[in-house]
């Protein structure tokens, strides 16, 4: 179970401790078969994912399930946590061709590890530069027969027929003989997806899983999958498209979007919120920008990546390259200004196939250029704006409007209510805000599934409203609907 816990691609799986010992479990429905307390919500958990889409540190939804410890594993006893050692960020100063080459090779042996002998093998591919890098790698092991022979690859692409994403994942398995396999996700997925979300602990938006279910449930002759989701934070230092040095700290804000969660839940619980960030500024003890990466890996990749790319566990063996620690240490050991752009760039040059040519999903144009005109396919791989608007509004807003939320006794229901109309009444081309709607349809279908209980009312106090702007606009909304205020309401979402 514990094998590769030392690798940043590691799901954690699930635990609680009974009579001193742990008892662990790869995914929570079936910890929780075992699980003979009370299953009472996590008000905490609840903040942590409205505001980060993701819960932090080691919590879950439901108190006294946890996580287990990042870097760790039990210990011969079973009753304590050994945590591995951390690698160091450093200040070598090697030259970009050079840094190339070394993540190329290692990038070669992780791949070989993560292989070994077998011969059916998925890749996520898309238009991005991470799965180009797990590519190139891959094909120049199999042109150099350095893999088993007979090894056979597929490709697996989400995304709607005419984005970027799409057509160049197409070529990039065209030029290296792969067989190809294109998902796209409909009203119907996005339902499952909801659904999904809420059997797997509810750690991430149903958004966030993709085609993942699909991919899962269409591919299992598929013994390895592999993903290369952590190239961009360990080879170019870029967490959610910002570069590390410009990273602003995980917590740097923390706020109850549209006023959703009861105020004084939200004013009592965020000590606790801190404290996940704390523990293991303690335990991980940086300074600067290593502090940053430590946090955004453990936190972000951690609690919002690996859980979702784990249901490709349930019927294959996922692997994330970019993990291994001496992939990820070798690029920690680094001068942050080196892990830049132009590894990329120079790694392109030990592929047996060329793949520079085909642009980048980002840009429209190829990696590395700065100037050209961008093709015309679609840089968005999705429409899931457009499909939430027009064909599962309703069901979502059922799923909100049933007694499941309510009974938890962390959300300001009134909010909800003002905001599920809003929406309506301006329909919002921003992902963001119906995002936190299909959030709460999950949060809602999770506390059902699981018979999760509320807070104990008696101990809650019921405060008013302080959103007094939104419910201004919200009473103008319902007396006139002047197109002049969609603006206004939009703005106010997104700081609230």
């Amino acid at each position: 179970m514990f094998k590769n816990y030392n690798h940043l691609g590691f799901n954690n799986p699930y635990y609680f401790k009974k009579n001193g010992k742990f008892v662990l479990k790869f995914n929570m429905s079936s910890l929780l078969d075992e699980y003979n307390s009370v299953r009472e919500i996590d008000p905490v958990a609840i903040i942590e994912i409205m505001h980060k889409t993701y819960v932090l540190g080691d919590r879950t939804m439901i108190k006294g399930v946890s996580k287990t410890p990042w870097l760790a594993k039990p210990n011969k006893m079973n009753s304590d946590w050994v945590f591995s050692n951390i690698a160091n960020h450093g200040q070598l100063n090697f030259s970009e061709e050079e840094i190339s080459h070394t993540l190329f090779e290692k990038l070669c042996s992780e791949l070989q590890l993560y292989i070994g002998k077998q011969t059916q093998v998925g890749i996520l591919l898309s238009g991005g530069m991470d799965s180009r890098m797990v590519a190139g790698a891959l094909d120049y092991l199999i042109k150099k027969r350095k893999l088993s022979p007979g090894i056979m690859i597929t490709a697996l692409t989400w995304g709607n027929n005419d984005s970027r994403d799409v057509i160049y994942a197409k070529e990039i398995a065209r030029r290296l003989d792969w067989k190809w396999k294109h998902y796209t996700v409909t009203a119907k997925d996005l339902l499952n997806n909801i659904t999904e979300s809420a059997i797997h602990g509810c750690e991430y938006s149903p958004i966030d899983l993709h085609a993942i279910p699909q991919i899962r449930d269409d591919n299992p002759n598929l013994e390895v999958i592999l993903a290369g989701s952590y190239g961009d934070s360990i080879g170019r230092a870029e967490y959610g498209g910002w570069k590390l040095k410009y990273l602003k700290p995980i917590l740097n804000k923390i706020t109850n979007f549209s006023g959703i969660i009861n105020q004084d839940i939200f004013n009592n619980s965020l000590s606790s919120v801190r404290e996940d960030v704390r523990v293991y500024h303690n335990r991980f003890p940086k300074k600067g920008y290593a502090q940053n990466e430590i946090d955004y890996q453990l936190h972000y990749m951690r609690r919002w990546l690996n859980p979702c790319m784990d249901l490709l566990n349930e019927k294959s063996k996922l692997h994330q390259l970019f993990t291994h620690p001496d992939v990820y240490g070798y690029m920690w050991s680094l001068n942050i200004g080196k892990r830049s752009d132009s590894v990329y760039k120079y790694m392109n040059n030990y592929f047996s196939t060329k793949l520079d040519d085909i642009p980048w999903a980002r840009t429209g144009i190829p990696y590395g250029q700065k100037n050209g005109k961008p093709d015309n396919f679609k840089k968005n791989h999705h429409s899931y704006v457009e499909i939430i608007k027009t064909q599962i509004l309703d069901d979502i807003v059922s799923l909100i409007d049933s007694p499941n939320l309510k009974n938890l006794e962390v959300f300001n229901l009134k909010a909800i209510k003002k905001l599920v109309f809003i929406l309506r009444m301006f329909p919002s081309n921003n992902l963001f805000f119906y995002d936190k709607l299909i959030l709460l349809a999950s949060i809602s279908k999770m506390a059902s599934l699981y018979e999760v209980k509320g807070l104990n009312k008696d101990k809650i106090k019921v405060s008013k409203s302080s959103f007094s702007i939104l419910n201004h606009f919200y009473y103008r909304a319902r007396q006139a609907s002047a197109p002049i205020l969609k603006k206004y309401i939009h703005k106010i979402l997104i700081k609230k």
